[in-house]
């Protein structure tokens, strides 16, 4: 029975409540539990350098298809990862803003400089505001841990966002101000995370049958790893098959459906498949993933740097080497370009997830910190 037990308490990640008796099987449990955890932040990590380095391709059939099914499970396993390790406490609105709202304000801040300075761009008329490249992640996350402690408190909050992302495709914004959709868009995966990392309260709250069936499924999912597998990949074929004529503007959930010359009844039929589709394929990728240290752990813990910093080398591989003559031989070749694009993502990923970046970034943070937050008070 204890055996059953401790296996129960692995695969759900229970809360330091458990019986005391147990307490050094605790302390082992929240090693595998943040070893698995960082594995796959650090799988959705690599997979967002990849894509990147994959849009200059994307007109090559199988590069389009590729991206269109990994944008299903890219950000939303990452929004999953960011929700499990959130938590609700009185520090919690100073720690979102000393963790994400500075390094947003300094990365927004360091990408305006690049592009005015070595790209030649113009200075973006609402800095901030319009989240810079690829920091609206940032920005959203900023938003949903600050608010978390009053999203908890909601009754059926859960179905509610579900609702809010397929209604928020209905209005058209003139532009991605506060990256307002996309926060709407991903609070449900964001919010699955959290309630996993609490599944042993939030089990206890519905009807004790339907609290088997969903144990049962977690048990077949965690004991058949190979079949599980397969109805993941299976999951991402057919996907990819049923929205390989959509434009790739669909999966920004920035646009509204009439922007994208969809119904609103179609439009919010297709975002539901997606919005469900990714709640499915992040269950199952969180069942798959091993809980032993990997390459992607590392990534996974020094994810910040690499996430923000990976987007200054593919911008500057896009424009002075992708249209180098070297580059448009790559453009030629499918099969070279998916050898370029795998060992530069490789590359990348594990220059900016060595250990002394992130302490660089992490210094210059605790910085910024002390000038503008005062301390905590005795």
């Amino acid at each position: 029975m204890l055996s059953n037990l401790k296996k129960f308490l692995v695969l759900n990640s229970v809360s330091s409540a458990t019986s005391s008796s147990l307490g050094n099987f605790n302390d082992k449990v929240k090693k595998v539990r943040l070893l698995k955890y960082d594995n796959l932040r650090g799988l959705g990590i690599l997979l967002v350098v990849l894509f990147h380095l994959m849009n200059p391709f994307s007109s090559v059939p199988f590069y389009g298809a590729i991206a269109k099914s990994s944008m299903i499970i890219i950000m939303p396993v990452i929004f999953f990862v960011s929700g499990y390790f959130s938590k609700v406490d009185e520090n919690t609105e100073i720690k979102a803003f000393k963790g994400i709202f500075i390094p947003y304000i300094f990365f927004c801040t360091l990408w305006i400089i690049f592009t005015v300075i070595v790209l030649g761009s113009n200075i973006p008329k609402m800095p901030y505001i319009v989240p810079a490249r690829g920091l609206w992640y940032l920005l959203t996350l900023f938003l949903m841990r600050l608010f978390l402690p009053i999203f908890v408190r909601i009754k059926h909050f859960f179905w509610i966002m579900i609702a809010g992302s397929l209604l928020i495709g209905l209005v058209t914004f003139g532009s991605n101000i506060f990256a307002f959709t996309k926060f709407i868009y991903y609070l449900p995966l964001f919010m699955l995370g959290y309630y996993f990392k609490n599944s042993d309260y939030y089990l206890n709250t519905i009807n004790p049958k339907l609290k088997g069936l969903f144990l049962k499924i977690k048990d077949f999912f965690v004991n058949y790893k190979l079949i599980t597998f397969g109805i993941l990949a299976l999951l991402l074929i057919s996907l990819t098959f049923v929205f390989r004529t959509y434009p790739s503007g669909f999966f920004s959930f920035e646009l509204s459906y009439s922007q994208l010359d969809l119904g609103n009844k179609i439009g919010m039929l297709m975002r539901l498949l997606v919005l469900l589709a990714s709640l499915f394929a992040v269950i199952l990728m969180n069942y798959l993933m091993t809980d032993k240290e990997t390459f992607l752990t590392k990534i996974g813990k020094n994810s910040l740097a690499v996430y923000v910093l990976h987007f200054y080398f593919t911008r500057i591989l896009d424009i002075y080497f992708i249209h180098s003559d070297l580059g448009s031989f790559l453009l030629d070749n499918p099969y070279l370009a998916g050898v370029y694009i795998v060992i530069t993502a490789l590359i990348i990923t594990y220059v900016l997830s060595r250990d002394f970046i992130t302490n660089i970034l992490n210094k210059i943070f605790d910085i910024i910190s002390k000038i503008f937050i005062k301390p905590a008070p005795n």
